[in-house]
């Protein structure tokens, strides 16, 4: 996890997955024997973004959803032929889809112990991990079984299921695979009739006609038109499907990678309102930090203060993420804004808006201009990105929004104005004379 923030991060919104969505899925595999062909037996997804290190009500292990691959996700437990650990093909840095969304950027979701989220096996390195299918020893290794269950007490809104196939590697190979939901022993309900998906309901069919990859985030609402909502303690099943057009597979490889399911809670108790399991029961933190009233420039410093230092110290996590950076100090801008009443329109204070009074002005670049080039970790010293120094990047944000106020109007220029624009000329000219030497 990144402590601080990029430029290029204040310069666009960031990109941070949807507010209560959450992810739980496999980058590896782990063999059901002791061999690569002894099929795939695997209940402990890589990520799982409902950890939760302090639980409130029913959980499993501190999460909040469960998963699992072969002989636990089903009564038959299909399980494959085994893993793939060749890294020429799959291993990729998405849950599914290409685009995101409705694919899932593996990175930007936590791992199953709460850490910050990785891509374990990356393409073309070690480590790399696949679900392979096979009819060499017996057509039943061609199907593939995988579950998720709601351990939490509320509602779970299945979303999307997510994974990247890769069909005809050898002319053998099957060149159709299909995903089937299994009403046994799932509990998947549609919303709008109240009663559970079909058996065998298909999710997703392709046919391939040469070697390539699919990688697919199945909506599950488009398949059965409604919303879909596993109740607390219930289970989804799907199944894998393997086959060939026509004729029987001959024994060639498919392979299956980065699987996953994401979707939201729901309070089944409150209209089925959103909600997150993991922030149930928690002291909520403001950006008042020192809880005297006041968004100042005393909570703002010690915030970037945090941040550059790399703590992720609770009392500072606004976004309630467990770390504490640039999304906080976006949260910070946007509270002091709108609860802390800094600017008129309640919108976010601006990036650049050194001492917090709803303009980048001419006072802003003399708190920059008075820090330059400074190891500073503080905003109303002209440290915008939290990068613990004051200087260019720095610079650049607050010539970005200059002249300008939060609440969107033009600043009436100031008399020394001019004077200011003379000053970063000057100092555009100092930039470039250090850069070139």
């Amino acid at each position: 996890m990144i402590k601080f923030l990029a430029l290029s991060m204040l310069l666009v919104p960031l990109a941070n997955p949807s507010y209560g969505l959450h992810v739980i899925g496999w980058q590896t595999f782990e063999n059901a024997g002791a061999s690569n062909e002894s099929g795939i037996a695997d209940n402990t997804p890589d990520t799982n973004s409902t950890f939760d290190a302090t639980p409130v009500g029913s959980n499993n292990g501190g999460r909040y959803l469960s998963g699992a691959i072969g002989p636990d996700a089903s009564n038959s437990g299909w399980d494959g032929f085994g893993q793939s650990t060749d890294g020429g093909f799959l291993n990729g840095f998405t849950f599914g889809s290409n685009t995101i969304p409705p694919g899932l950027r593996i990175t930007d979701w936590t791992l199953a112990d709460g850490s910050p989220g990785e891509r374990i096996g990356p393409f073309g390195e070690a480590g790399t991990s696949s679900w392979k299918f096979s009819s060499q020893n017996s057509p039943n290794q061609l199907l593939g079984d995988f579950s998720v269950t709601n351990e939490s007490d509320y509602s779970f809104r299945l979303e999307h299921i997510h994974f990247d196939a890769r069909a005809l590697g050898a002319a053998t190979s099957a060149d159709t695979l299909e995903v089937r939901y299994l009403a046994t022993p799932g509990n998947l309900i549609n919303a709008a009739t109240g009663t559970e998906v079909l058996d065998q309901r298909v999710f997703y069919n392709n046919v391939w006609s040469s070697t390539g990859v699919e990688n697919v985030s199945q909506s599950v609402a488009t398949v059965i038109d409604s919303a879909a909502r596993l109740a607390p303690g219930d289970k989804a099943t799907f199944r894998f499907e393997w086959s060939r057009t026509n004729t029987p597979s001959g024994g060639g490889q498919t392979q299956i990678d980065n699987v996953a399911f994401s979707g939201t809670f729901l309070d089944q108790n409150n209209g089925f309102a959103e909600i997150d399991p993991r922030t149930v029961g928690d002291v909520l933190v403001d950006g008042d930090f020192d809880n005297n009233g006041f968004y100042e420039c005393s909570d703002i410093d010690d915030l970037v203060a945090t941040i550059f230092a790399g703590s992720d110290d609770a009392s500072f996590d606004l976004t309630s993420d467990g770390f504490v950076n640039g999304d906080d100090l976006t949260a910070w801008l946007a509270e002091a804004g709108s609860t802390g009443g800094l600017t008129a329109s309640g919108n976010p204070v601006q990036l650049g808006d050194a001492n917090l009074d709803g303009a980048v002005n001419g006072q802003d670049f003399v708190a920059w201009n008075s820090h330059k080039f400074t190891p500073t970790a503080a905003w109303c010293s002209g440290d915008f990105n939290a990068d613990g120094n004051v200087d260019g990047q720095d610079f650049v944000i607050w010539n970005n929004n200059k002249f300008t106020t939060a609440d969107n109007l033009s600043v009436v220029p100031e008399p020394a104005s001019a004077v200011i624009l003379a000053d970063v000329s000057l100092l555009l000219l100092f930039w470039r004379r250090r850069r070139l030497r």
